[in-house]
């Protein structure tokens, strides 16, 4: 079972590491600049924090981004090899009776 919210996915990666620059933030998206390595290492330390592996929807030269599942919704991790990571919080919409489940 998941333990952790989307808010506590949001939460761990708020703790950019110092040579990230935010770039924007809204009330569901956050931009920064970070390599990509690092923002892989991130998707893989909250995959292992929730204890499942994220869904992979884009995998190519490019970019890598997958959504992380959570009780109440879930975030798309989006890692650009131009430096850029792309973090999207996505809740469920309760009144269309979706649930977070793949």
């Amino acid at each position: 079972m998941k333990a952790l919210a989307v808010t506590s996915i949001l939460g761990a990666f708020a703790i950019f590491s110092s040579t990230a620059a935010v770039l924007a933030e809204d009330a569901n998206t956050r931009v920064a600049a970070m390599p990509y390595s690092e923002c892989l290492s991130i998707i893989a330390e909250a995959a292992q924090e929730i204890g499942e592996a994220p869904v992979q929807t884009v995998n190519n030269d490019n970019e890598t981004s997958v959504r992380i599942n959570a009780d109440d919704g879930f975030v798309t991790v989006s890692c650009s090899r131009a430096g850029k990571m792309v973090l999207t919080k996505s809740p469920v919409p309760e009144a269309a009776g979706m649930t977070a489940a793949r």
